[in-house]
């Protein structure tokens, strides 16, 4: 499961940040990493971007960002 399949309100588990590129290097740097927490808070109104509470801060992501999580269901 990825991301961006979260329901609003779910709580999962970082499990993986897929490929090499720059764009899941700058995930990494901005704190989803492995192990780490993180919570759907919402979607905008036409489902992009994602807004994610992880590390006690709140992050939005795009879509092709969020693919790029893998998770686990807490």
């Amino acid at each position: 499961m990825t991301l961006n399949q979260l329901i609003k309100g779910q709580i999962a588990r970082i499990i993986e940040i897929k490929g090499e590129d720059a764009i899941s290097i700058r995930l990494m740097e901005m704190g989803l990493i492995d192990g780490e927490q993180i919570q759907l808070l919402g979607k905008a109104p036409l489902g992009d971007p994602l807004e994610f509470a992880v590390r006690g801060y709140r992050l939005s992501l795009r879509l092709n960002e969020a693919k790029c999580v893998e998770v686990e269901i807490i």
